[in-house]
Formats: C-alpha cells, sequence, structure tokens
C-alpha cells in the first residue's frame, strides 16, 4: 500500500491524522487514516470489483455495503457523478474512470438508540481498474451530529463542507503508478 500512503501525502489526508496501522492491524488491502481532533476518518481500499451494470450501480453498492456495515438505520444519497473525462482507453494501460457519491447515513454507536444515531456523512470515490477486476475506494466518513446532545463531537455542515475540499482533491489527483499493485 505504499503507492496510497505516497498517493495520500500529495492529496494531504496525513498531516494532522493518524496512521491507524500504527494503533491496530488494518488489512494489507487497505490504508485508513484518523483525525486527531474529531472523529472524521479516511479509508482507503483496493476490493475485488463488484458485478454490477455500470459504475453508478458500483459506487451505490459500495454505499449501501458500508451502511449495511455500520448498521445504519437510515440512508440518503444525495450525489452520485459519473467521471468527467472521456477514457483514454482500457486500465491499464490508461487511468481508471472514477464515480462520485455523497451520502448520510445514520448510525447508532456505542448501543446507543435509534434516535441517539449519528448522522455521518460520506464522500466516496471509487476507481474501476478493469483489466485487474479491483475497484479502489475512498471512504472519508464524517460525523456531522454525533448523538442526542446534537453535536458534541460532530464537525457540523461547515466542517463537512471543508472535508469536500479535500474529497474533490483527491478525485482529482489519483494515479495509479504501478498497476502490479493490483496483481
Amino acid at each position: 500500500m505504499q503507492l496510497l500512503t505516497r498517493w495520500v501525502d500529495e492529496v494531504e489526508i496525513q498531516p494532522g491524522h493518524l496512521v491507524c496501522s500504527d494503533l491496530r492491524q488494518v488489512p494489507d488491502t487497505q490504508e485508513v487514516f484518523l483525525s486527531k481532533d474529531t472523529d472524521i476518518s479516511y479509508i482507503i481500499e483496493v476490493l475485488e470489483r463488484v458485478e454490477v451494470s455500470n459504475g453508478v450501480e458500483a459506487v451505490k453498492f459500495h454505499f449501501n455495503a458500508l451502511a449495511d456495515d455500520n448498521s445504519a438505520t437510515k440512508t440518503e444519497i444525495e450525489l452520485t457523478e459519473v467521471p468527467t473525462t472521456e477514457s483514454a482507453g482500457p486500465s491499464p494501460p490508461a487511468q481508471p474512470p472514477c464515480w462520485s457519491l455523497i451520502g448520510t447515513q445514520h448510525v447508532p454507536k456505542f448501543n446507543k438508540s435509534t434516535q441517539q444515531a449519528d448522522i455521518v456523512k460520506i464522500f466516496l470515490l471509487l476507481w474501476r481498474v478493469d483489466a485487474k477486476q479491483s475497484d479502489v475506494v475512498l471512504t472519508i466518513n464524517v460525523p456531522v451530529v454525533t448523538g442526542s446532545d446534537g453535536n458534541a463531537g460532530g464537525v457540523g455542515e461547515k466542517g463537512a463542507e471543508l472535508v469536500r475540499y479535500v474529497w474533490e482533491k483527491a478525485r482529482a489527483s489519483f494515479k495509479v503508478e504501478d498497476f502490479e499493485l493490483f496483481a
């Protein structure tokens, strides 16, 4: 995952964040970064390609899989975007196309009730590496409101908009340097 770590440095995810693998075991196909000051997390994964009809369905699949993993009680997809540039051919050798999704999940944590669920803004990017049968997924989890107190620990909508800048920069800058990563 050295390649992803180098890219993460360029996107400025890492400064001011903890590398989760320094704290606990993280799968070899994943990098996780945690904010030191908030509950924001950045997760980059190389996954087996999901077989769905198109990229929009694939990005929704990953969002819904995350909702299932989080035991979300409510989800809403606010935005999906298709790649902004025409593909220069199959990936590899061309760079993979990127699909984008922004959504919200209501996630009850630490045995809290549904009424006390955290409201988490999800910024998700999906790059499909067709020839390697892989999906690269960047998920940024942004707790906007946490618990029943309304915002203790949450970053609010303004904080989520600041994170959106990182998400947009990641979408524009991702580049596979070595496709052997997907061997």
